[in-house]
């Protein structure tokens, strides 16, 4: 999917259907990490495989408890498919979801025309107030306030791909590319895996 790009006005006008979709999707990732928990409370291993249903749960000794993990396990595999489903939603609307537990998503525009940033949202904000670079996470978030956000760059040749002087955020490389990680590292990322913390 190409990516999107947004003025200040059209992620704010999405901001609804995130919310609902981020609000189900966090449901989902405590109904996963429980069922997460009883099945690791059980002996069993979980990880990423088993969850997509390419791996099957080791068998017990007993035939029962066999059952038993079985049908968790499959309860467990439900859940993290709709937990996904939720999130790919999100992103078939062109934001980028960061971080499921913490209700992160971002929306990329072009702040003032010619610097590629990320227009950050978490749940529980009223609106879109902050915005940071694409390097700096949450924790480099700037007001938006006093910037226009335009779903096009406007300059007159290429994107600025130097370090931005308000953020000293270097951008990536190549317009519009996002860097290389594979897709479960991203998804542990997204979605906070299967790891009981």
């Amino acid at each position: 999917m190409a990516t999107r790009y947004f003025t200040l006005e059209q992620a704010q006008a999405l901001l609804p259907r995130v919310r609902s979709l981020m609000g189900q999707a966090l449901q989902l990732h405590g109904h996963l990490r429980k069922a997460i928990a009883r099945l690791s409370d059980d002996g069993h291993e979980i990880n990423w495989a088993l969850l997509r249903g390419e791996e099957q749960l080791a068998a017990p000794d007993d035939e029962l408890e066999s059952d038993e993990g079985s049908d968790a396990l499959e309860r467990a595999r439900m859940i993290y498919l709709a937990l996904r489903e939720s999130v790919a939603q999100i992103e078939a609307l062109g934001a980028e979801v960061k971080g499921v537990m913490d209700g992160l998503v971002d929306f990329r525009s072009w702040r003032d025309g010619t610097h590629e940033v990320l227009l950050c949202f978490k749940l529980g904000e009223a609106e879109i107030q902050f915005y940071h670079g694409l390097d700096e996470g949450f924790d480099g978030r700037h007001p938006t306030a006093g910037h226009r956000f335009c779903a096009e760059f406007e300059g007159d040749a290429e994107p600025d791909r130097q370090t931005d002087p308000e953020t000293n955020n270097e951008p990536d490389t190549e317009p519009g590319d996002k860097r290389s990680q594979s897709a479960d590292t991203g998804e542990r990322e997204r979605v906070a895996g299967p790891q009981r913390q």
